[in-house]
């Protein structure tokens, strides 16, 4: 039996393929251990401050569009007073 192992980078299963006739021969699914605690943290950690940070982001676009828009008003204040 002539067979080569080919690791499916989707789902990261082990295909067992007979190299004769293309007949697939074993397939083992990839078993994924339990999940770190400490990686779990940290990651939750960056998740954190990303949001924060697009949080603030996103309340210094809200204050540059109402100056902009209190400065629209302004001028159309003036020019009908013109």
């Amino acid at each position: 039996m002539n067979g080569h192992d080919i690791i499916c980078p989707c789902c990261k299963a082990t295909i067992t393929v007979n190299l004769d006739n293309g007949n697939i021969l074993r397939h083992e699914e990839f078993k994924k251990g339990p999940a770190q605690f400490d990686d779990f943290l940290s990651a939750q950690k960056s998740r954190k401050d990303a949001i924060a940070a697009k949080f603030e982001e996103s309340k210094l676009k809200s204050q540059t569009r109402l100056k902009s828009i209190e400065e629209k008003i302004a001028w159309a204040q003036k020019r009908e007073q013109e």
